[in-house]
């Protein structure tokens, strides 16, 4: 009933109705005559003329169609735009935009893992017997990036390696005690992990050893070659080799390779106790042999 006398412009009516409404027993009925109550005692707006549209008056004639003008407007025929061109299907990104951002990425983390000194040490322990120490260590005293990356890496990856912090951004890895064969392989791991942290492909050190045992010693010529000429120019990078605590040392550069060798003896305990052995047995039958030309005979037992 309202809304039919707010249809019909009655508004007073329908106020009337919505205050007698709004005393009902009825909550839900209340709250809407309430509500439209609060709608038809709102103050009404102006409403501009730019908001509504005027449809302009028409003038028809007899037969029911507006006047014309004496000169009627042609539409003139233009040629269809020609359609856009077709994009065709999503295809990958060329080769040559996967080298471009490779390059870059590579050139970020050679960037990065820059201002570092890396020193390997080669220690001959005995016959056949050796040990590598690496010292990598920041000139920023702090770790980088690279230095995280490879820690990691070489506890995954590498067994039978201690791995200390000696300082900030100084890292030292020690292998155990073992023989060329298997400390060949361990260094070829090594190289292996920080040339795909670093983002690059290093082939593998090669460590020879040739040894003769004279018995009393053994004679060893070790020889280590480290290929660096896949490695680019990295600046601040410093990679240097010694062995045996820096008897024999060299300092490798990136797009070269450096071989570093050494030549000596070692003297085997066992052989020198053998011959300290046969010194004192050829010794005491040359003393028994004096005393039988001075006349004393053979030792006897008292009679």
């Amino acid at each position: 009933m309202i809304t039919a006398w707010m249809g019909q412009g009655q508004d007073d009516k329908a106020i009337a109705t919505c205050r007698l409404l709004s005393r009902c027993r009825d909550p839900k009925l209340r709250q809407q005559a309430q509500q439209l109550l609060g709608i038809l005692e709102a103050p009404s707006l102006d409403r501009p003329e730019r908001w509504s549209m005027t449809m302009p008056q028409l003038e028809l004639n007899a037969s029911g169609s507006g006047q014309t003008s004496p000169m009627r407007r042609r539409r003139s025929r233009r040629p269809e735009p020609p359609p856009p061109p077709p994009t065709g299907p999503t295809r990958p990104p060329a080769a040559g935009f996967a080298v471009f951002v490779l390059a870059v990425l590579l050139g970020i983390t050679l960037l990065l893992s820059g201002c570092v000194r890396i020193q390997a040490d080669l220690e001959l322990r005995g016959p056949d017997r050796l040990a590598v120490t690496w010292d990598v260590q920041s000139t920023q005293e702090r770790q980088l990036p690279w230095q995280d990356q490879f820690e990691r890496d070489l506890k995954r990856e590498v067994s039978g390696l201690r791995i200390e912090q000696v300082g900030p951004g100084h890292q030292r890895i020690s292998s155990r005690v073992v023989s060329s064969h298997d400390l060949a392989q361990q260094m070829a791991s090594v190289v292996e992990v920080a040339g795909h942290a670093a983002g690059v492909s290093l082939p593998a050190p090669v460590l020879k050893l040739e040894e003769r045992n004279w018995l009393l010693g053994v004679q060893q010529h070790v020889q280590l070659i480290v290929d660096l000429s896949n490695l680019p120019e990295i600046p601040g990078l410093d990679v240097h080799l010694s062995l045996n605590h820096g008897r024999m040392e060299s300092t490798a550069h990136s797009g070269t390779t450096t071989e570093l060798s050494w030549q000596g003896w070692r003297w085997n305990p066992l052989g020198l106790g053998g011959l300290v052995i046969l010194i004192l047995l050829s010794s005491s039958l040359l003393l028994q042999v004096v005393r039988r030309k001075l006349g004393f005979g053979f030792p006897e037992l008292p009679s």
